[in-house]
């Protein structure tokens, strides 16, 4: 068996030099590759093809890790995808799992967990991190193949749903998503209507609850949403 060929998505450095110095001790693993985002990922992808993208599931510009994770699947499917959290939650693990990862790992967990998520995951049978407990791994698991997590939304409106959950204006998701504006404001509306939501407000606090954004960034862009304009 050869190298595994690694690509690092996260957008903080120290994730990535951490993780580099891991896979540097070790002869088959090497790093092909590092980015910051969800969109640079795609293009790594496309670019290196690497055996593995180890990917940082909430990054702050373009898309997240999870919608990637999906983007990739679609496009290249030879790629293993293994997600990083900070988050043990079931809504966490079943948006991963919904996306056809590979595997999952927590940012905390020790080099070996990590060689071995590297070395090991498949969608087939992915690498789930050791701290959950195997009741909890069979209930997701079982809740995601019965529920299809993501049956409210399309692949696209779930872009939007991400972008406009972020602070993204209608003009600039049009510009990222190469999307007409009218195009971006049916997307809004079919995806208020469809999650019974009226306000930017109430789509951002879905969001948060599901897992899109994290709670700081949550508490940042209601808080510009809420003040005054000027």
């Amino acid at each position: 068996m050869g190298t595994i060929k690694v690509v690092i998505v996260d957008d903080h450095t120290l994730v990535r030099q951490g993780l580099r110095l891991i896979f540097e001790g070790v002869s088959d693993i090497t790093v092909v590759g590092e980015g910051t985002s969800g969109d640079e990922a795609l293009i790594l992808a496309e670019r290196l093809s690497p055996d593995v993208i180890l990917m940082d599931v909430h990054m702050p510009l373009g898309l997240d890790g999870i919608t990637a994770a999906r983007h990739i699947r679609e496009m290249s499917p030879q790629i293993r995808i293994i997600m990083l959290t900070m988050f043990d939650d079931d809504i966490h693990v079943e948006r991963m799992l919904a996306a056809g990862v590979d595997g999952i790992l927590f940012k905390n967990d020790d080099s070996t967990e990590i060689l071995e998520a590297v070395r090991k995951g498949t969608v087939r049978n992915p690498y789930l991190p050791k701290r959950l407990s195997q009741e909890t791994i069979n209930r997701i698991l079982h809740k995601s193949k019965a529920e299809n997590f993501f049956h409210e939304l399309s692949p696209r409106e779930t872009e939007v749903l991400i972008l406009l959950a972020n602070g993204f204006t209608n003009k600039e998701i049009s510009k990222r998503l190469h999307i007409s504006v009218k195009t971006v404001e049916t997307h809004r509306s079919n995806i208020m209507k469809r999650l019974n939501l009226e306000s930017r407000a109430e789509l951002v606090n879905y969001a948060l609850k599901n897992g899109y954004i994290e709670s700081l960034l949550f508490l940042m862009i209601l808080l510009h949403i809420l003040k005054p304009n000027v």
